[in-house]
C-alpha cells in the first residue's frame, strides 16, 4: 500500500495517520488478565490473625459531582480471623462516623499489612560536624564578629 504523499515540493516526508496506527496496533493486541495479587488467596486469608495492626482499603466519599471516589488507607485492628475472604476490623479513629466502636466486616483483598518502621536513631551517635566547603571563610568569621558585637550593644542597652 502507498502512502500519501504531501503536495508540497519542499517536504517529501510521506504523511503517516497516527490514529490509524494506533487504532491497528489496539486492535492487534492482545491483554491477558492476570489476577493482580501474588500468591492464592487463601495464602492471604491466613496471613492475618486477631489483633494485627493493618492498613484497610476504605472509600470515603465521592469527589463533586463526578463519578471518582476518595478512597483512602485507614489504619484498623483485627478482631476476627479471616472466614469467606472478609475479616473483621475496628478502625482507628472516628470512621465509620455513626459508631467508631463497630466492628466492619471488609475483604482481605482491601487490607494490607503496614510498611515497617524504620529503625530509630540512637542518641549517642555523634552528628557529621558542618563543613565549610562551598563557604567563604573569611566572610563566615565576619559574620561571627558582627553577630558578637551585636549581642554586647544589646547587653549594654539592656544594662544601662
Amino acid at each position: 500500500m502507498a502512502l500519501p504523499r504531501r503536495s508540497s515540493p519542499r517536504s517529501s516526508r510521506p504523511i503517516i495517520h497516527r490514529r490509524t496506527e494506533l487504532a491497528v496496533e489496539a486492535q492487534g493486541r492482545v491483554v491477558s488478565k492476570k489476577p493482580s495479587g501474588s500468591g492464592s488467596p487463601i495464602n492471604k486469608m491466613s496471613s492475618f490473625k486477631k489483633g494485627d495492626e493493618v492498613r484497610v482499603r476504605t472509600p470515603v466519599g465521592r469527589l463533586g459531582t463526578t463519578a471518582l471516589r476518595l478512597v483512602m488507607w485507614l489504619g484498623a485492628v483485627v478482631v476476627s480471623d479471616a472466614d469467606d475472604g472478609h475479616l473483621e476490623v475496628i478502625y482507628n479513629g472516628n470512621f465509620p462516623r455513626d459508631d467508631p466502636f463497630r466492628a466492619v466486616r471488609v475483604a482481605v483483598k482491601d487490607v494490607k499489612l503496614p510498611a515497617p518502621r524504620p529503625a530509630p536513631i540512637p542518641a549517642n551517635i555523634a552528628a557529621p560536624r558542618p563543613t565549610t566547603a562551598g563557604k567563604n571563610l573569611p566572610r563566615l568569621k565576619m559574620f561571627v564578629l558582627e553577630k558578637e558585637q551585636l549581642r554586647a550593644k544589646s547587653e549594654a542597652l539592656l544594662a544601662s
